[in-house]
């Protein structure tokens, strides 16, 4: 009985009511919907950002020194290479200049070029530039003293991330081969967990994992991310002042229908019931809707991100989250119905009746 009055308020047109459930269900749907996608994109852009620098510009562990002969012999299954790295002034900029060979992980050859487009070749990174470069380093002298030198270098490539950091055309690279005596070598080890790194220690291998050597980049980036859920909270609060519009103008379009259940002497605890479960059908409609929306949209949000930033953006529907919006939405509108219901339960029964009477 109380189900099939429900439903009667609900999407039955006998009641005439329809298309005003549409409309609620369909700002329910749209505003989920618009809310999960900008969840997915922000997580991407803030996750794929911190992979990216993490790919080109600092790895799992670096121990100080050429040990790729152990490391590999030790971690059979990891990417180990080495590197050699200085620092450098150059058209009025302070650069790390990086040598690398083949075996450097993320960069296909010497001539350098990723899928990711985080290392590309130099002339590339700039468009018009023919690669060379006036850098000024730190080199042995003819004392056997460092002292500044400055040459013209052809730049094999440059550090680049499509959405834009920090370190955005900070790094150059140069072949291996070109590096001078005196330069610092390094010993990268990707894919294995940063922990193993105080064993390594033990044993008087020096080095830093990924987190003490990005430790600026990585409290910037929790803190980029806890701004995203604060967007994110404002967001969901204009989600719930439009539900509480939408259950205000669901219990307006009935009072003739709650009226006439109370002098039919449904009891309060039914006639209460009866609201929610009608008003919870819109909502779970409109909800469920809202997740198949925003999974149609996504892939429409990767093609713009390919046109305006040329990133081949997987994005991913959060459906934790969007269940987890979702209950405090639906707690939320059980609240508002609550609400609405006591207030509709002191109105003058017999007026309502005569206002909608002569209203139709």
């Amino acid at each position: 009985m109380i189900l099939h009055t429900a439903m009667r308020y609900s999407f039955s047109s006998e009641a005439g009511h329809r298309s005003r459930a549409v409309r609620i269900a369909l700002s329910l749907a749209l505003s989920l919907a618009m809310l999960l996608v900008t969840m997915s994109v922000m997580e991407y852009l803030q996750s794929s950002r911190f992979s990216a620098i993490r790919d080109a510009f600092s790895f799992d562990m670096t121990l100080s020194g050429d040990h790729v002969l152990e490391m590999r012999s030790r971690y059979p299954d990891a990417s180990v290479f080495s590197y050699g790295e200085t620092e450098a002034l150059g058209d009025g900029k302070a650069f790390l200049v990086r040598y690398i060979d083949a075996s450097y992980d993320g960069a296909l050859s010497i001539g350098i070029g990723t899928s990711d487009a985080l290392l590309v070749p130099y002339s590339v990174f700039l468009r018009d530039s023919d690669g060379f470069m006036d850098l000024t380093m730190m080199a042995e002298g003819e004392s056997g003293r460092m002292l500044p030198r400055t040459e013209t270098y052809v730049i094999s490539g440059a550090f680049y991330t499509p959405l834009g950091s920090a370190e955005d055309s900070s790094m150059l690279f140069l072949p291996y081969s070109m590096m001078r005596e005196g330069i610092p070598i390094y010993t990268a080890i990707k894919g294995v967990d940063s922990s193993a790194l105080d064993e390594l220690r033990m044993e008087g291998y020096e080095g830093v994992s990924w987190k003490e050597k990005e430790a600026g980049l990585y409290s910037a980036f929790l803190i980029e991310k806890v701004m995203m859920y604060v967007v994110l909270s404002m967001l969901f609060v204009i989600i719930l002042v439009s539900a509480r519009n939408s259950v205000r103008v669901f219990f307006l379009s009935r009072r003739r229908e709650i009226a006439e259940l109370q002098v039919l002497g449904m009891e309060n605890g039914k006639r209460l019931c009866v609201f929610l479960i009608a008003f919870g059908i819109i909502a779970v409609i409109g909800l469920a809707s809202g997740f198949a929306l925003a999974a149609m949209l996504l892939p429409a949000a990767e093609l713009y991100m390919h046109a305006a930033f040329l990133v081949d953006a997987h994005l991913h529907l959060p459906i934790a989250a969007g269940l987890l919006y979702s209950a405090v939405l639906i707690a939320m509108i059980v609240l508002f119905a609550l609400a609405e219901e006591r207030s509709y339960g002191k109105m003058d029964l017999l007026e309502v009746i005569a206002d909608e009477s002569s209203g139709a």
